[in-house]
């Protein structure tokens, strides 16, 4: 969905601008001074989504000249771009790379098209996820097409709900759901290709490490899994859980979880009383895109979980003689 197309809602904001003079740079990254390359074709939509971490702003930007100092004082800011080119600091920047912002770094760039991307400044360095491990710098991550389309793609999907959403308790409700999901988006991309190497020697400790995170996800049972929360139950960091879990199961941290949590929801299905709903299973297992739920769910188990509970709300008839 793009940008323009969004409606502001009690829990979204939207901001247009088709005058160059009534333009006001958003503070989310840092201030700047802009030029327009093109003033006559000038226009700009920008959409804002507050998060209980940090923040969120959504921009379709102009062609122009930018000079800033643009970073976070604390946390850690990036730009994800959905399409983007620029040169920035005389380099080459395309959709395909990630900025990463850990303090304030001095940019001057030149944008020849109107780009599109999300600004996220989040309170937290997430360094116990291992993203870009350095102290004070800008960094550009190249990052992977299909992650990158899975990340974009989470990423208009959060943005639509919010603007779709007037009741900001509910939207709330769904905050460590859409939350996680972005993580493991941004998690896929940032992390350097050698973050989940298994050194020699160290594969006896993984297995019992991942053993141990299967009992803690037992001890948990309906209840949502978030990759920060198990992380703090065994007392390691994400990072950490992240290389186990590949070094064991060669899949990533999320994917380990989301099965999990998809055979979770199919329990509870089976099994459930009548008052029971697709849609209440998959939320109460931290699911918030119900179509990409419905499409993992299927994958995954060969029916949709709509043909799962039917089945077992069906009568259980004891054969004749028995």
């Amino acid at each position: 969905m793009p940008v323009r197309r969004l409606k502001p809602s009690r829990v979204l904001g939207v901001e247009r601008f088709s005058d160059f003079s009534e333009f006001r740079a958003n503070e989310v990254l840092g201030l700047g001074t802009s030029t327009p390359l093109r003033p006559r074709e000038f226009s700009l939509s920008r959409a804002i989504l507050p998060h209980r971490d940090g923040l969120f702003v959504l921009q379709r930007s102009f062609a122009r000249r930018y000079e800033a100092e643009i970073g976070t004082d604390n946390g850690v800011g990036l730009v994800v771009p959905l399409t983007f080119h620029s040169i920035a600091n005389g380099r080459e920047v395309d959709s395909s790379t990630i900025a990463v912002m850990r303090g304030k770094a001095a940019v001057e760039a030149i944008e020849d098209r109107p780009n599109t991307y999300l600004m996220l400044r989040f309170n937290s360095d997430m360094r116990h996820r291992g993203w870009a491990d350095f102290d004070t710098s800008l960094a550009y991550v190249r990052a992977q097409d299909d992650p990158m389309t899975r990340l974009r793609a989470a990423i208009l999907e959060m943005f639509s709900l919010a603007s779709a959403c007037n009741e900001p308790g509910e939207f709330e409700a769904l905050h460590r759901p859409i939350q996680e999901t972005l993580l493991a988006g941004l998690d896929a991309t940032l992390l350097p290709a050698g973050a989940r190497a298994v050194r020699p020697g160290s594969y006896d400790r993984h297995r019992k490490l991942v053993a141990h995170l299967d009992e803690v996800v037992a001890l948990f049972g309906f209840k949502p899994l978030y990759s920060d929360d198990l992380a703090a139950a065994l007392g390691v960091s994400v990072r950490t859980l992240q290389v186990a879990t590949h070094a064991v199961h060669g899949v990533s941290l999320h994917r380990y979880l989301r099965l999990k949590r998809l055979w979770s929801v199919r329990v509870q299905l089976m099994t459930g009383g009548d008052g029971l709903t697709v849609k209440a299973a998959a939320l109460g297992n931290g699911f918030w895109h119900m179509g990409d739920f419905s499409k993992s769910y299927k994958l995954a188990f060969g029916e949709t979980p709509f043909e799962t509970l039917a089945h077992g709300r069906r009568p259980f008839h004891p054969a004749i003689g028995a």
